[in-house]
């Protein structure tokens, strides 16, 4: 079953209290956070990046892991950066990173908290490609409410409310 959902917020602290009670619930479980708040690492590579955390949860080989990024790189067109440093990437390819990095988790929710604050208007097209190619069972979006229209194209994303979902599909 597949389930995207839309979560919007009036006010930034509202977002702020959201995201803390997100990242207490993620390191009991297995929530995946994609937020501005989450950092990539200057001195790694992306590739670097990408796996450290694949590296340190599930063990994977470095030439393992080096084919699976090469091949989610080259998905994206970023197959050129696999050993750029975070200040060679427009906020897109960012982005791009920072969702590898949680994928590599195995997460069974991943959240993306003001996906539109990690980039610029420019990629909002290539944002919305990417959130109905990426075959992604069970995310969401957490986004302020005056971009509600922004989103309202996209129909593989049903629109919850914060508490409603925490409570029925995080059981926190």
């Amino acid at each position: 079953m597949i389930n995207n959902y839309l979560i919007y917020y009036p006010k930034s602290s509202l977002r702020d209290e959201w995201e803390n009670v997100l990242m207490g619930y993620a390191n009991r479980t297995k929530i995946g956070i994609v937020s501005k708040m989450v950092p990539i690492i200057g001195n790694l590579s992306v590739a670097e990046n990408i796996l450290v955390a694949a590296y340190y949860h599930h063990k994977v080989s470095y030439k393992e892991g080096m084919k699976l990024v090469i091949s989610d790189l080259k998905k994206f067109g970023m197959e050129h950066h696999v050993n750029s440093r975070s200040n060679q990437l427009n906020d897109f390819e960012t982005f791009i990173v920072k969702y590898l990095q949680v994928k590599y988790l195995c997460p069974e929710w991943i959240v993306f908290i003001s996906p539109r604050r990690m980039y610029v208007a420019d990629y909002e097209d290539k944002f919305h490609e990417f959130l109905r190619c990426e075959d992604i069972a069970k995310s969401v979006i957490i986004e302020h409410e005056s971009n509600r229209e922004l989103f309202s194209d996209m129909k593989e994303y049903t629109e919850k409310d914060f508490n409603r979902w925490a409570t029925q599909d995080l059981k926190i």
